[in-house]
């Protein structure tokens, strides 16, 4: 088994995922739950981080070849969708919906995927990335498929989870003002999403 090679992929997958470059998002989201909503989140984020990068590395290019589906249009579609939520955040929108507390945990695990999850923390980079480098052609190689998604789903876990607990040092009008800038984040993130994807679907647009 070549270590220098697994080494190589968690570093580099763990920077592509880089979930501390997600941590006003998630404080921004996180600004009306409890602790223990927060470290339950953390702990959904991680999950969805790992299995997310886990699926990609195991059938994500089958699926997509059987779908018809490029890398360039889940670029855009992603995108889109993470800068819709953008939009909400910077407006700051209130929840108008009356919840139970199923229906609020429900919420909780959808957000967590969306765009949190996916596409901002297993985006486009990190899915073509796994995609590319997991090839099985012996016993070993299953090592390198799995470690390294599991290891960052953790690290993904672990960082939200310590940022859950610190949440408290903010105050209301500092977490209002970090949803904002966490939004306006989330907008340019998106932006060069979708403009990527719409020069992998047009290369003309590349010129």
């Amino acid at each position: 088994m070549d270590f220098a090679f697994l080494f190589k992929k968690l570093l580099t997958l763990a920077a592509l995922v880089d979930p501390f470059l997600a941590v006003p998002m998630f404080l921004a989201a996180t600004s009306k739950m409890s602790v223990a909503e927060r470290i339950r989140f953390a702990r959904q984020l991680g999950l969805t981080v790992g299995v997310g990068l886990l699926g990609g590395g195991v059938i994500g290019m089958h699926v997509l070849s059987i779908m018809g589906v490029s890398l360039a249009a889940m670029q855009f579609a992603g995108g889109t969708i993470a800068m819709l939520v953008a939009l909400a955040m910077v407006m700051a929108k209130e929840e108008t919906v009356k919840m139970s507390a199923g229906e609020k945990t429900s919420a909780e695990t959808a957000a967590s995927i969306v765009p949190l999850g996916i596409p901002l923390l297993v985006g486009p980079a990190a899915l073509s990335y796994v995609m590319a480098t997991s090839h099985f052609s012996q016993a070993w190689d299953l090592v390198h498929i799995v470690l390294p998604p599991v290891l960052v789903g953790i690290l993904t876990w672990v960082v939200f989870e310590v940022a859950g607990k610190s949440q408290k040092l903010f105050s209301s009008n500092a977490l209002s003002v970090l949803e904002r800038v966490a939004g306006f984040l989330l907008a340019a993130i998106a932006v060069e999403m979708m403009a990527t994807g719409l020069k992998g679907m047009f290369p003309l647009l590349s010129n």
